[in-house]
């Protein structure tokens, strides 16, 4: 079944267009929602007017988009995320980002749908976007991802191991103090008791 496209169509076709589409997907889907309009025999004069005014509103419309895509351009879209002390993200940057930093830096609402980036982004730095405002207007528009809320990593297992080993040995050394000079206890001269205790050799009897 032919028709007469009334907007730009994703994988369908572009406004003003005629195409040939399944007369089911035409019927119940493209004209109710007044998507398109059947094209038959007796309509070809009105559906040729239709198709000339369409023609110049999609014109009007990539203008606008081109406008849009050059303010984007022009302006820095910055992302702030929490990251660790060595740039590491906590989680991954996502085109929802994206289009909320462009909101904030040029007061254009973008559909997310509409922007396409790497989504292994897992470090601050400097990326690419793939915008695809309209068919006819496409930008590669760079971003940045910045850190805030900096967190200390974890140290290595291996580093935490040998601080712990080495931890007994440092206190032992600090709590084991040499005895000063001078200060020893004596050992009494061999034969002699110790200082309360009774000799064992028999006394000389008195006279």
């Amino acid at each position: 079944m032919k028709v007469l496209l009334k907007q730009d169509i994703d994988r369908v076709g572009r406004m003003g267009e005629i195409i040939d589409v399944a007369g089911g997907y035409a019927r119940n889907y493209l004209i109710p929602r007044g998507m398109a309009v059947g094209v038959t025999r007796g309509t070809v004069k009105e559906i040729n007017e239709q198709k000339k005014v369409l023609e110049v509103k999609a014109a009007r419309q990539r203008e606008q988009v081109q406008t849009v895509a050059e303010k984007i351009m022009q302006r820095p879209v910055v992302i702030k995320a929490r990251c660790s002390s060595t740039g590491k993200l906590f989680g991954s940057i996502t085109n929802r980002q994206v289009a909320a930093a462009i909101a904030e830096s040029t007061g254009e609402e973008i559909d997310r749908h509409k922007i396409h980036i790497d989504d292994r982004i897992r470090s601050v730095g400097k990326y690419q976007a793939i915008i695809k405002l309209h068919p006819d207007v496409e930008i590669d528009k760079e971003f940045e991802v910045e850190g805030e809320g900096f967190v200390a990593e974890e140290p290595p297992e291996d580093e935490v191991e040998t601080a712990a080993a080495a931890a007994p040995e440092a206190e032992a050394a600090t709590t084991a103090e040499p005895q000063p000079p001078g200060e020893e206890e004596s050992a009494p001269p061999a034969g002699e008791p110790e200082p309360g205790e009774e000799s064992s050799e028999p006394q000389p009897e008195q006279g």
